[in-house]
């Protein structure tokens, strides 16, 4: 009774706060809107620091509008490269978009975009798959890194050649002005440390006018991640779920590049690049206590780029980028120690290793050889028709090896060596008409992988064979736009995607995950309809914005790993998935100082078929996949608060999840939930000297509460975190 009263007050609170906010905005209203630093540079005629932009007004707005027919949300990093935000906490805050991590920095993170998630989701820097750019996680990049990132729901744009049944997250990184220095740190809860740096030189008039530039960049990432939470697997004596410490998942990562730029020569520009990187994480615990299994690994890569403008042809730019990658990740698992839940621990000597309730020691490594070649055309044959050819080769290969958890238990525990060729080439067309009041975008692309799968032997007597499969497919995808006045505009797309087997599922790991030799590629009819309405110099406010979607998506074939405590099993294709929700995203530009908004997401997405195997009904609602979710913002902005030239930035993020089911709802009476969650942050940035030198201040969790992402999994508490950064010019 007391906790609904409070839910209620709580929410009262809201709505009062909210439109209370509103109310006294009104009387303040002025015509200008500022939002970032750049626009109050903007507004105020500060001289705007070279290098911030290289592309024209024009050139945005046309990027801008082909985003919104390819259903992509756009966040600009240089508005949020002050805060300790990562790429995950940044996205996480758009509609559709859910991003769903096991632990604290270095674990396990699931992008969930209408529903579809995982390896469903492309994530992409730059245009390349992550996957292919070594042992790089989502969360290490450095925000002030960082030009923009591109949420794609439901959508892959042909010119992005990779395969995706759900979408698509594409980091753009920054280019740092000529000659300058940046540096930034952040200490937040839970011992957590973020470093990074990054400097360029040019040095100019070289031959025939051409310009070299070098720079190298780097970054540090360390957290103990040893908050508490609460575990589903483990219950108290009444039955609820207990919590504990996370005790061990330590991580620390780091990663340095250097590069040089060869720009004006015969080519526009040749680029080539180093890297080197390692990260070492240990193993943490949900089901019952581990003490000392651990991961760690290195990489080391190199690329080659050339980019050129009217290639032998006028308005044909090419770009080719080559890559190499060679990886080493190792599994340490040979403790004599095994857990039963969280007190009881056994030592005796036949239980070594703490992974697999069967005790099995593993001392795994895995050396990857990878190489990647992109290549892109890009034509303009006529004024607003474009015509565009992505081409993407990969080769993997790896090489898994475990003496001694072979000789230990008397078989191979390491997996075996495989390899897989691919390619996926796009052709798609722009066309823009009336004054680019209609705009239509329509694409194909082909998929090819071979691979070369050990698979396991069938018997002690048995050797393991070479197996072989080629996997070919067809996606094609059609998007509209058409402006119906200045500020409305109707949008309508379609796209049939394919998701290939990765290496990871086909390959298994020796122990848990066995070699899938038969895999399926995953298959997805994606629809979109929706809107989006920019009304410009709305009584008594400076703007108001509203983009919202109706989806629906059928899914079949889906690579699905369902784990054994017992015996090692591999990936498997499931029953088709069917899906709808809707989604809308408000933005109010009450004046150049506040800024409010919201969005909210429904996600519907249940099984076709009854799945014999696991005694689910037909149409049952897919577990552990939030249905309803809100997200909340209220932002004050000023300029030459204290002296000419500094920003202040005060804000307020909530977010709000309802519940959603642990399990697949099988009965009405299904009382296994996760609760509902709804979380605070508050923040503050100031900087001085034209955004040279910044600091900010953040509460995340403001008022403690208990939410959660991953199964019934808890997330960290109330936590802090500071950011200092400076640029060098």
């Amino acid at each position: 009774m007391v906790e609904a009263f409070l839910s209620i007050t709580m929410k009262i609170f809201q709505r009062i706060f909210f439109f209370s906010f509103i109310l006294l905005s009104f009387i303040f209203a002025e015509d200008e809107e500022v939002t970032s630093f750049e626009d109050y540079t903007e507004s105020e005629d500060v001289t705007i620091l070279e290098g911030f932009s290289v592309e024209t007004d024009e050139e945005i707005a046309s990027k801008a509008q082909t985003k919104k027919m390819e259903s992509a949300f756009s966040i600009d990093a240089q508005e949020i490269q002050n805060s300790s935000k990562t790429i995950s906490k940044a996205i996480n805050s758009s509609s559709g978009v859910k991003v769903r991590k096991s632990g604290g920095m270095g674990s396990d993170g699931k992008i969930n975009i209408r529903g579809m998630e995982g390896k469903n989701i492309k994530v992409l820097v730059n245009g390349i798959p992550v996957d292919a750019q070594g042992n790089l996680g989502l969360d290490d990049i450095p925000m002030e890194q960082i030009a923009s990132i591109e949420v794609y729901k439901g959508y892959i744009p042909a010119r992005f050649a990779t395969d995706g049944a759900g979408g698509a997250i594409n980091v753009i990184t920054q280019k740092h002005a000529a000659n300058s220095v940046n540096a930034a740190y952040s200490f937040s809860s839970y011992n957590t440390h973020k470093a990074s740096v990054s400097a360029s030189h040019t040095i100019d008039s070289l031959v025939n006018g051409s310009s070299l530039e070098i720079g190298f960049s780097g970054y540090f990432n360390h957290s103990d991640n040893d908050y508490e939470f609460t575990s589903p697997y483990m219950k108290s004596s009444t039955g609820n779920d207990t919590s504990v410490i996370r005790d061990h998942d330590r991580y620390t990562s780091y990663n340095v590049q250097a590069f040089a730029n060869w720009m004006n020569f015969w080519l526009d520009q040749i680029s080539i690049g180093t890297s080197f990187g390692a990260n070492e994480k240990e193993v943490q615990g949900t089901e019952y206590r581990i003490l000392h299994a651990q991961s760690e690994g290195q990489h080391w890569g190199s690329n080659i780029a050339l980019s050129k403008k009217d290639f032998f042809l006028r308005n044909l730019n090419f770009d080719n980028n080559f890559s190499f990658r060679f990886a080493k990740n190792k599994i340490t698992d040979t403790s004599k120690i095994h857990c039963r839940g969280w007190t009881i621990c056994d030592t005796t000597s036949k239980n070594v290793g703490e992974l697999t309730a069967m005790g099995l020691p593993k001392l795994r490594t895995v050396e990857i050889h990878e190489f990647n070649d992109a290549l892109n055309f890009k034509y303009e044959f006529f004024n607003h028709h474009t015509f565009f050819w992505n081409t993407l080769y990969r080769f993997h290969k790896e090489s898994p090896e475990d003496r001694f958890g072979s000789e230990s238990v008397g078989f191979n525990t390491a997996g075996y060596p495989g390899e897989s060729n691919s390619i996926t080439t796009g052709l798609s067309l722009e066309n823009k008409f009336w004054n680019d009041k209609i705009q239509n975008l329509i694409g194909v692309k082909f998929y090819y992988l071979k691979s070369k799968i050990s698979s396991p032997a069938t018997s002690v007597l048995n050797a393991a064979e070479m197996e072989s499969n080629v996997y070919k497919n067809w996606s094609y995808d059609e998007s509209i736009l058409y402006q119906i006045f200045e500020p409305l505009a109707v949008k309508a797309s379609y796209q049939h995607a394919v998701r290939l087997p990765t290496p990871d599922e086909l390959f298994g790991d020796g122990i848990q995950v066995r070699a899938a030799t038969n895999l399926k590629p995953e298959e997805a009819d994606n629809f979109n309809v929706g809107f989006s309405l920019d009304w410009m110099q709305v009584p008594l406010i400076t703007r108001f914005r509203f983009d919202g979607d109706v989806f629906h998506s059928y899914y079949k074939n889906r690579i699905h790993y369902l784990s054994s405590s017992q015996m090692a099993v591999p990936y498997t294709n499931m029953e088709p998935i069917r899906g709808w929700g809707y989604e809308g995203d408000i933005k109010l530009d009450v004046n150049e100082w506040i800024l409010l908004g919201t969005n909210f997401t429904f996600q519907d997405l249940r099984n076709v078929n009854y799945i014999a195997k696991q005694g689910i009904p037909e149409n049952a609602i897919m577990p552990n996949i939030p249905r309803f979710y809100m997200n909340y913002l209220a932002e004050f902005h000023t300029g030459d608060l204290i002296r000419s030239g500094d920003f202040l930035k005060v804000w307020w993020n909530a977010n709000y999840t309802a519940e959603y089911y642990y399990g697949w709802k099988i009965s009405s009476r299904q009382n296994r939930k996760i609760d509902a969650s709804f979380t605070q942050d508050i923040g503050m940035e100031y900087s001085i000297w034209e955004n040279k030198l910044a600091w900010s201040f953040e509460v995340d969790n403001l008022l403690d509460s208990k939410s959660y992402d991953n199964y019934g999994e808890s997330k960290p508490g109330r936590t802090f975190a500071t950011k200092i950064r400076y640029s060098f010019r």
